[in-house]
């Protein structure tokens, strides 16, 4: 009998201690900034479609407008580490520049000072909200939906500019390639 209230007291302990360290059925509240920031390394997610808001001084992105009767132009595109700009006028070839910035997949690797801002409730879903800076320490602000671990939302000052990305697309299956070679100046 005594062994048997032995057994009983170690369970009952075992199913205290369990519970206080956030056992089966706990809840085990969000994950750290830094997990939160790296989940799209870890999901299926080949590509993404956004909508640009505020100042960029730099960006993947095509700007037309007419100035003084003259067409002006400016489109940026990033592929594998380097940045092409064209621009109208112009010299009429794409300038390359080798860049660690860019968006992608791993945007956030490289990212320090992580900090965990809430969970909120977007549009596209729940997401969790955490900040960092970036590698070339600017600061940024990042939205990953809880249920697939995509981007939902991207905020980052640069040299006093402020870029918004809002995600709505993802795996459309788009296809990004650098302009062809002979259309290409290094800058």
């Amino acid at each position: 009998m005594v062994l048997r209230l032995i057994r009983i007291a170690v369970a009952t302990a075992a199913v205290g201690l369990l519970a206080s360290c956030g056992g089966p059925g706990a809840p085990l509240g969000p994950p750290s900034a830094k997990d939160i920031l790296s989940k799209p390394l870890h999901t299926n997610l080949n590509d993404a479609h956004f909508v640009v808001s505020g100042k960029a001084g730099a960006g993947r992105f095509k700007f037309e407008t007419t100035v003084a009767g003259q067409k002006v132009s400016y489109q940026d595109i990033s592929v594998n580490g380097v940045d092409y700009t064209f621009v109208v006028p112009g010299n009429g070839k794409w300038t390359a520049k080798t860049t660690t910035s860019g968006l992608g997949r791993d945007s956030f690797t490289g990212a320090s000072d992580f900090a965990y801002v809430g969970e909120e409730n977007l549009p596209a879903g729940k997401a969790w909200h955490a900040k960092a800076n970036d590698k070339d320490g600017n600061h940024f602000d990042g939205w990953i939906r809880e249920s697939d671990g995509y981007p939902v939302k991207y905020e980052i000052t640069q040299q006093g500019n402020a870029l918004t990305l809002n995600f709505d697309k993802y795996n459309t299956g788009e296809s990004i390639t650098a302009p062809p070679a002979s259309q290409v100046v290094q800058g």
